[in-house]
């Protein structure tokens, strides 16, 4: 519903404080006309009044609102999670929305998407918000577990494009899974309550519980409450399926979760903010990475804390690897153990050798990275960035292997202008959107001093083109001129 009246519209995402995304909207023949008033009530008139023609605006009132249907067709966040291949390394999902979207790990071509249908039109309540492989898959399946805002939990086989089975889960939303790797169907989820009412509520003020999920094949669920925990921002679980650790902003909690009733919990408060947290996967080791840069080896899976009593902030074995100069955003180690990936807000990804205690790096890469997956046959990384791209690389060779890009998203906040990015605020998009007379492709601004042509039938980013050039710089700093593209406009021929 569009309203004519902007003191009467209700307040955007934007004004909340949240970054809005940008999606290409599809907008269809109006459908019945209706008519809104302020009042619920209708005053009694005695004379009979012309129905107001919608296609007159001089007959539109301050509080006429007129109803336009709207389809999303392309566009959105493809993913700021790392990307989960599928057994044979030949896709990779993720999730769009309500949507898992298959592409094919060689060239990044979309094969399919699959997506439950919404039982109410206009539902949003279907939004993914993990995607796990399935742990259990045998030889050549291709399957994945979804769990969404709607409180379901849904198997997924990419070979058939269906639905193979779907579970209601109790106790609320599953915000942040992880599959056991040593039982099949069992799950590590943190829930939160639904629906959230205040939605400024802070994320550190959130409350979850860390419970245990076992999907029967019967459509039940078993679940067990383990921990509870404000403020949880990541969940990972070490390969014998004994230890799940979980951080928030300056917490990291370590529970042993082999067997039934309660977990036992050990904490530690921490100095610096956590951003990343990773098991390695053949020593009693926890990978910390934090606001600093740093990643920090905790030698603290050890035999005397099974079976031990709680503790907190018992004092253990560290060492660090120290070469990020802002925040780490993902920790990633290669099946072998000798490999370890990290990326964080300077756009390159580290490649660690752990046993001669060198680096690689695959640099330029663009922006900020926030996930790195390795693929099952450890040949390939997926590295996803924070400007909606997602680059296939090759584990022997570092080189690019195929590319993923969506809309790129304006941010005014990196204007180096104080007014300028006030100006933007209310909408950063500048540019609208124009459309190619020829190609009919979407053109409109994105990164700074870029323009982003992108093809809205295909969902695909064509190409970007600098309309002026400037020196990126890591972090969150901002360059002293940056420049951003305000208008544009082609000939008649498109040439």
């Amino acid at each position: 519903v569009v309203p004519s009246t902007p003191s009467k519209a209700k307040p955007t995402k934007q004004e909340h404080g949240h970054q809005a995304e940008t999606v290409v909207m599809d907008v269809d023949a109006p459908q019945e006309s209706a008519i809104v008033g302020s009042s619920p009530r209708r005053r009694k008139s005695k004379k009979a009044k012309k129905p107001l023609d919608h296609a007159d605006p001089n007959q539109l009132s301050d509080e006429t609102y007129r109803a336009v249907e709207l389809k999303q067709v392309s566009g959105g966040t493809l993913t700021h999670e790392a990307v989960v291949f599928s057994s044979d390394s030949s896709l990779f999902f993720l999730a769009k929305d309500n949507a898992v979207a298959v592409y094919n790990a060689e060239n990044a071509e979309m094969v399919q998407s699959m997506a439950a249908a919404n039982k109410k039109q206009g539902d949003q309540a279907a939004t993914i918000h993990a995607i796990v492989a399935d742990p259990d898959q045998a030889e050549g399946q291709r399957r994945v577990y979804t769990f969404s805002a709607d409180c379901r939990a849904r198997l997924w086989d990419a070979d058939a494009g269906s639905l193979v089975r779907e579970w209601r889960l109790p106790g609320g939303v599953a915000a942040y899974v992880v599959a056991d790797p040593q039982r099949s169907n069992v799950f590590y989820c943190a829930m939160r309550s639904v629906p959230v009412k205040n939605q400024r509520l802070s994320m550190d003020k959130m409350k979850y519980m860390v419970s245990r999920l076992t999907l029967a094949e019967d459509g039940s669920v078993q679940s067990e409450q383990l921990f509870k925990m404000t403020g949880l921002l990541g969940l990972c679980v070490r390969g014998d399926g004994q230890w799940v650790a979980a951080y928030a902003k300056f917490r990291v909690v370590l529970a042993q979760v082999r067997g039934s009733g309660k977990a036992v919990q050990h904490s530690w408060g921490m100095t610096e903010r956590v951003s990343a947290l990773a098991f390695h996967p053949g020593e009693p080791v926890l990978a910390v990475g934090d606001w600093r840069g740093r990643i920090m080896f905790w030698h603290c899976v050890d035999a005397q804390l099974l079976g031990a009593q709680p503790t907190a902030d018992r004092r253990v074995s560290r060492h660090s690897h120290h070469w990020h100069a802002h925040r780490v955003n993902t920790v990633a180690f290669a099946e072998s153990g000798t490999t370890m990936l990290s990326g964080g807000e300077e756009g390159v990804l580290v490649l660690w050798q752990l046993a001669t205690d060198s680096r690689s790096f695959v640099p330029r890469l663009g922006s900020d990275v926030m996930g790195v997956a390795i693929s099952p046959n450890q040949a390939l990384y997926a590295v996803t960035l924070r400007d909606n791209t997602v680059k296939v690389l090759a584990a022997a060779t570092r080189s690019l292997v195929a590319s993923l890009q969506g809309l790129t998203f304006a941010d005014s906040s990196q204007c180096a202008k104080p007014r300028l990015a006030r100006a933007l605020q209310p909408n950063a998009f500048t540019t609208g959107l124009v459309v190619h007379p020829t190609t009919h492709h979407v053109v409109l601004n994105g990164e700074p001093g870029h323009l982003q042509v992108y093809s809205a039938l295909s969902d695909r980013h064509v190409v970007s083109v600098e309309v002026a050039s400037f020196n990126r710089t890591g972090g969150s700093q901002v360059a002293a001129s940056q420049p951003h593209v305000d208008l544009v406009q082609y000939s008649s021929d498109g040439a």
